[in-house]
Formats: structure tokens, sequence, C-alpha cells
């Protein structure tokens, strides 16, 4: 069965030139071939870019940090004094700590086995790579523990280094220990052990893998078809690759890529190409019941659906561009990065995926082979009689949701901001367990000292205000770091709100006495990114509703809707912020979350949602043209409702994913993002937005003319009260 011809359609005819469709078909049938080996060609020669991205990546603190802050400016001296390599990459320097304690109080053999470890630990200086020095055996006051650190120097931003020296260490320590006898621990902390338990090898291979096994896995599921997943699939992954290698470029090009951008990169690209693949192939196969060709029914799919994907993918894209605006060189490559993921997304699923559909022809389908006639017309059952119970009590179903919403927000309440980065490091490995161990026997801050640099002409007024600041337990002189004289400044609790309040008293003191110093380290860095994540929240997220809101009305061409969709996406993300601080914190036990990572999971729930939103807003302006607006809803969300599903559940796997990194903070980004999409998939979405469409009636389109009552309308109102009119079916 086909459909009839438009007057326009037929008016080219006449004149003798074929239907738009009929050109695009011609066009799909002659170009299928060239445009599959293009692709293939593409991805062959930006692979040795794509996979080589972690060779440009920047993971120094610099590169999470404003450019202006003091703590940044330290660590670009210390990298400075610490030389660069040939190639130009800077050094940096980071510490491990071994710790040794027994409860009863360290022996005399114990004692000895400290200093037969410190000894081997620094026959290794020289012969494994990143070991440097290793400082003299310090006793704690109450006589049950003994530590001494090691340096270890490696390119910025190489954590392999970090691996194999604290292993190495771990390792030359186990023996002296175990001669000791029992009740003798050991442990290795700090802060080069703390990224050596939170960095696992090949985590970029690994999360590829597991994204692609679950996506494949889902895609099978939702598709039905042992063949038809793969398609979309190949889709998804040329997308990866043409967004790998366009992160490399703009990281040659000296954009700042952090690895934890280059980790996201992969499950942001593969979640928008599943999303765009599920909308096309839906309407693809909504299509061929219709049409007798493949050809042509590609061709109304891709005209009837590429406008929509352009949309949300420039809407998106825009929004993940106000991150330009962010103080943290790290967030602002994210923007272009993303921006660059969403743009490979489309034109891929947009190009690569058509061609590879109609090199399969129907059989993609197989076993359910869609035939000429006897398809349906993609509505979802589920979703077609959620559409009624909804029109039944569109008020009502709205309160209840956005009641429900608002008490998921309470558990914004249990939200906890810490920066500690041993709450970053999942379980209890040798760095959490050493930390433990530290701070039962040393001041907190021996840990994680400040790093205070001062012009040698103001060293006294500095140290002299250092000294008497509240929460300053110590000061101890470090030598020089460049022109500056260098000094370790102990807090008594480095993280927290104490430590925020000692570091902010110090700078401010430092400030009046001595203002050529500058307060660095780890803490101070931890401080600097916490201001630095505030303001920027207060900034981009405004600014990225404003763009949303913008680009929604001018897509719609109305304002009423726009504000709906806006209005829903916020209260979405808020609600699963506090949903996600429950998790957490009473069913994961975590510390509590990075002061950024708020920012991270908005931008990533709201790109998602407004794929969303314009997926199923589009549709029901489409539909409620000729059937007003209560039946253009129920019809949108019966064929577009399983779409935004599927995408959902997808995107929630593939976010699941990043569970498996040992960070803290990137498993609760990724079971915040997979909880938020779920949620808005299959609540807000779909039921909050329809009921407040029905609701508020045709006014949604204002400014927009109102259209009068159309009889589609009055069908639907009719079948909600029983009644049923002889009016031509709702399915075209």
């Amino acid at each position: 069965m086909s459909t009839a011809p438009s007057q326009e359609s037929g008016e080219q005819a006449e004149l003798g030139s074929p239907p738009p469709d009929d050109r695009l078909a011609t066009a799909l049938r002659r170009l299928r071939w060239p445009v599959v080996i293009a692709w293939l060609i593409a991805i062959v020669a930006l692979s040795p870019l794509a996979w080589t991205l972690s060779q440009v990546t920047n993971g120094t603190a610099s590169a999470y940090l404003p450019a202006a802050a003091a703590s940044a400016r330290v660590a670009g001296l210390q990298a400075a004094a610490a030389r660069a390599t040939p190639s130009g990459s800077p050094l940096e320097t980071s510490q491990a700590t071994a710790i040794f304690t027994r409860n009863s109080g360290l022996t005399v053999p114990d004692t000895a086995a400290i200093g037969s470890a410190r000894a081997t630990v620094a026959g290794l200086v020289g012969r494994v790579p990143g070991l440097s020095a290793a400082t003299a055996v310090l006793p704690a006051a109450d006589g049950r523990a003994a530590l001494f650190t090691v340096d270890i120097t490696a390119h910025a931003g190489a954590p392999a280094i970090d691996r194999d020296a604290v292993a190495a260490i771990r390792a030359a320590i186990a023996g002296p220990v175990r001669s000791a006898g029992t009740g003798l621990v050991a442990a290795v902390t700090g802060p080069a052990a703390v990224a050596a338990d939170t960095s696992a090898g090949g985590q970029q291979a690994i999360l590829m893998a597991t994204a692609l096994i679950v996506v494949a896995v889902i895609m099978l599921l939702v598709y039905g078809s042992p063949v038809l997943w793969a398609l979309p699939l190949s889709g998804a992954i040329a997308a990866i690759v043409v967004a790998r290698a366009l992160a490399h470029g703009l990281a040659s090009a000296g954009v700042t890529v952090s690895p934890l951008s280059a980790g996201i990169l992969i499950v942001l690209t593969f979640g928008t190409a599943s999303n765009y693949a599920l909308l096309l192939v839906r309407r693809y196969r909504s299509e061929l019941g219709r049409q007798a060709m493949p050809e042509a029914a590609m061709a109304t799919a891709l005209r009837r659906t590429l406008p929509t994907l352009a949309a949300s993918a420039t809407t998106v894209a825009c929004s993940l561009l106000c991150l330009l605006t962010a103080h943290s060189a790290s967030l602002r490559g994210l923007g272009l990065l993303a921006a660059a993921a969403i743009i490979a997304a489309l034109a891929a699923q947009a190009t690569f995926l058509p061609a590879l559909l109609l090199t399969a022809g129907r059989a993609a389908f197989w076993p359910r082979i869609p035939r000429t006639g006897a398809e349906g017309h993609g509505e979802s059952r589920l979703w077609t009689d959620a559409g009624g119970r909804v029109a039944c009590r569109p008020v009502a179903t709205m309160v209840v949701m956005v009641v429900l919403l608002g008490a998921a927000c309470a558990g914004l309440l249990s939200l906890r901001i810490s920066d500690n980065p041993v709450d970053d490091v999942k379980g209890s490995p040798g760095s959490v367990t050493g930390a433990r161990l530290l701070a039962g026997h040393y001041p907190a801050g021996d840990l994680a000292p400040l790093v205070l640099l001062v012009p040698p002409a103001q060293a006294g007024a500095a140290t002299t205000a250092a000294d008497t600041t509240p929460g300053v337990a110590a000061v101890t002189g470090d030598g020089h770091v460049s022109r500056y004289a260098s000094y370790s400044v102990i807090l008594s609790a480095p993280f927290g709100p104490t430590g925020k309040d000692a570091i902010a008293a110090l700078r401010a003191r430092l400030a009046a006495k001595a203002p050529g110093a500058l307060v660095g380290g780890i803490p101070a860095m931890q401080y600097d990114s916490a201001r630095a994540a505030d303001r920027d929240e207060k900034t981009i997220i405004p600014l990225v509703l404003v763009v949303i809101l913008v680009a929604i009305s001018l897509l719609l061409r109305a304002l009423v809707l726009p504000v709906v969709l806006v209005v829903t996406t916020a209260l979405s993300f808020e609600a699963t912020l506090g949903l996600s601080s429950l998790l957490w914190r009473y069913g994961f036990g975590y510390q509590g979350i990075q002061s950024a990572l708020p920012l991270y999971i908005f931008i990533f729930l709201v790109a998602f949602g407004v794929d969303y939103s314009i997926f199923l807003s589009a549709r029901i302006r489409e539909e409620s043209r000729p059937l007003g607006i209560t039946a253009g809803t129920l019809r949108g969300l019966s064929v577009t409702g399983g779409v935004v599903t599927a995408a959902g559940i997808v995107l929630a796997a593939t976010f699941a994913a990043l569970t498996q990194i040992p960070r803290v903070a990137i498993t609760e980004a990724g079971t915040a993002v997979a909880l938020g999409v779920l949620l808005d998939s299959l609540l807000v979405r779909t039921i909050l937005v329809p009921a407040s469409l029905i609701a508020i009636g045709e006014r949604a389109w204002w400014p927009s003319r109102r259209r009068g009552r159309h009889r589609g309308e009055t069908r639907a109102r009719s079948r909600l009260t029983g009644h049923r009119p002889n009016f031509p079916s709702l399915s075209r």
C-alpha cells in the first residue's frame, strides 16, 4: 500500500520532473555502495589517530584548574623546575608514602625491618622508571608507627609510571615486613598510590569493549533480529573513530583533552549514535510497510527524520559549546570534543547507516521481514494504552508526577561534597588503608601538604603569617622552586570545610604580609577547583537552559511548549541528582561527590533529554496539524514512545558501563546519567510532558495561530468517553 502523492508531487510529475522522494531514492540506490566504501576507507585512515588519542591527552593538574588560580601557577612552576623532556613534555613529581604500624608499639625488629624496607626501595632508584628519591624514616610521636616517602617523577599524565612504581614499592616492603613477624602492618599511600589505585591499564579499551557488548545485546533485543543490530552498531563505531580522530586533532592544535574527557567521549558518541539510529530505523521500518522499494522507503524516512535529527544535534551541540565559558581548561575542551562527537554521530547515522540498510535490503530485518501492505504503522501498544490513561486525567497525572519528582529532589539534602582524593578510590586498596593508618598516627595534613612558594625577600613574613594561621599545624622548608623559596604547610585538616577555611585564611594573611606568595598543593587545587565549579554552575547551567529554550522555540515556532520542556528538563535533573545522592551515600557507601561532578551530570542529562524532547515534540507537532493537540499527542506518543524508551535503555546501559572504572567519581557520573535517562525516558518525556500538553491544549503552540477543533481531536475525546464516531483511523 502506498500513500497518495501530494499536490506538489503531482505538479512536478505533470512538468516532467520526478518528485523529491523519487530523486532521493534514485540517489540512494546509486550511492549506497560508494558511501559504504567511503566510510570504510575513512575508518581505516582515521583509526591510527583515534586509537592514539591517549598519547596527546593532558592529565596534569593545570588541566582541571583555572589558569589564573594560584595552585595552577604553583603546579606550573614545579613542572618547569622539574625540567622538560626532549619532546617538550613536562615532568611531574608525586609522592608515595610507605607507613608501618604496630598497635602495641614498634619493636626493635620492626625498626630494623622498616630500615631494610627503606634501603630496598632506595636501591630501586634508577632501576624502576619513575623512582627518584626516598626520604629518611620518620617515626610517629606515639611510637606505634613510622613512615618514609618516595618521590615518583614521570611525564605529565602518565599513570602507567605511577602504577609500576607503586607496585615496585609495595613488592619491596613486603619481604622485610614478613621478616618482622605478625602484628606489623604496612601500606603504601599518598598521591602516587591514589593515582595508581584509581587507574587501570587499558581503561578505554575495556570501556569500548564493554559498551560494544552492552549496546549489541540491547539492540539485539530491541530489534529482534540477528542481523539488524550490527548495522546501527557499525554506524556507532564509525562515529567513535571519527570523534576520537577529531579529538586527536583538537588536542594537537592546543585544545586541552583530559583522560576523563577521552573516556566520556566513547559513551557519549555511543549513546547519541544509538538514539539517532533507533529513530531512523523505526521510521524506515514503518515506511517499508507502505513502499514497495527500500530506496523509496529510506527516502521518505530520511525526509521525515533528518530534520528532527539535525535539529536535535544542533541544539545539543550548541548546548555543549556553552562549556567554552568554563574556567577549567578540561571543561572547555570537553565542550568542543562533545560537540564534535554529536556531529560525528549524526554524520555516521545519516549516511553510513542508510547505506548499510539499503545494501542489506529487507533481509536486514530477518526473521520479521516487513512486507508491503502487511506491516503496522509503528504504534506501541504500551504507550498507546499509557497515553489513553494520561489523556483521561491529564491534570491529575501532571500533579502526581510533579509531586513524585519533587519528593525525589528532597534527596539533595543527603548530597555531600568531598574533594579528598582518597574518597575517589573504590574499595579498600593500599592507598585507602594507608591513609587510615596515617591519620591514626600523624597529622592529617601530612598526606597532602600545601606548597607555599615565596619570593626570598618575603620569606620571613610569609612563614610567620603561615605559622599563626588557624588550622596550620606546621611549616617546614623544602628548598627552592625556580626563583621562589619553597615550604610545606601542614594543615590539621586539609580537606572539608575546615581545610577550605584554613586555605582561605592563609591566603588572606599572605596577601597582606607577603603579596608575592603562592599557595598550591593538592588541598589548594581542590579548593580552587571547587570555587571554579561553583562559578561555572551559576553561569553554565542557566546559559544552557536558555540556549535550549531558544533552539526548541525556533524549531517548534512556539513558546509555551518549549518552556514546559525546559522546566521539566530542570526538574528531571534535580530529581535525578537527589535520587543519585541517596544511592551513592546509602547504597554504595561513598563519602561524597567531587565539586565539579553535578555540572558534568547536568550537561549529559540535558544533552540526551533534549534528544528525547525534540523526537517527541516534533512528532507531536507533525501529528497535531491534522488531528489537534490531544489526538496528535496520543499519536505522537504511540509512535515515538517506544523509540524514546529503547533509546533510554540503551543509553542507560552504556553509561552504566562506566562503573567498571576504579574511580568513585566516574561510577557516580555513570550511575547518575543512567538513572537520569531512565527517569527521563520512562516518566518525564513519555508521561509528564504529554499530560502537560493535553492539559494546556492548543495554547501550547502559542504564539502560533491557534487552530479550530479537528475531527481527530473530536474522535480522540470521544474515545475517552466511550463514544466512537465513524472518523478515519488515526494511522496515516
